[in-house]
């Protein structure tokens, strides 16, 4: 599978008929997620550069494009079907994957692998790993209330970049960094609990 549904609250059922609906329509266009996407990137690069006329693209790509966007509005309508307007508006839709390991981590899995992460973080790297925004999101992506989601992922992001950027602060011990990050994956833990 390469592709996701970005929708907070969706239990994993509805993530996987927003799938099934958009692997169909893609299936259906004969193409790949992946070209699919790269079209619709295509459009958005061009409307973001403020429709450049020598940097239009191409009918294949516009055609890409709306294979895409039906494919993601119908892992929308899949997913979602009987939610709330005001929830339903919060769902980004269709999400290419890239680390699917990370990215479709069940909870306790995302909560074990973030903890290990943070336990061998020394702050020596040239390069931001992004592995812990994207198991925190994993973690929380059952949470209905996307607002304390967010929250949630926020602290232990923050936090982690605290630490992996801790070479830039010599003078500034490292310990407690990490253990501000172990505390915000602790109030995660925490806040995105199942209820029972």
């Amino acid at each position: 599978m390469d592709i996701m549904m970005d929708a907070s609250g969706a239990t994993r059922e509805e993530k996987q008929r927003g799938i099934a609906a958009a692997t169909a329509v893609l299936d259906r266009a004969g193409m790949t997620a992946d070209d699919a996407a790269s079209g619709s990137f295509a459009v958005e690069r061009w409307d973001d550069m403020g429709f450049p006329p020598d940097q239009e693209p191409s009918e294949d790509e516009y055609a890409a494009a709306e294979v895409w966007w039906a494919a993601s509005n119908a892992a929308i309508d899949a997913c979602c079907e009987g939610w709330p307007e005001e929830k339903r508006s919060q769902v980004s839709g269709l999400q290419l994957l890239h680390d699917p390991e990370t990215e479709l981590a069940d909870r306790a899995t995302a909560l074990a692998r973030m903890r290990e992460i943070i336990q061998a973080e020394y702050g020596q790297g040239e390069f931001w790993d992004n592995r812990v925004f994207f198991l925190a999101l994993a973690a929380t992506a059952e949470v209905p209330d996307t607002s304390k989601a967010q929250q949630l992922v926020s602290a232990v992001t923050v936090a982690h970049t605290s630490l992996s950027l801790a070479r830039f602060y010599p003078d500034e011990p490292i310990e407690p960094k990490r253990q501000a990050v172990l505390d915000a994956i602790e109030a995660l833990e925490a806040g995105s609990a199942p209820l029972n």
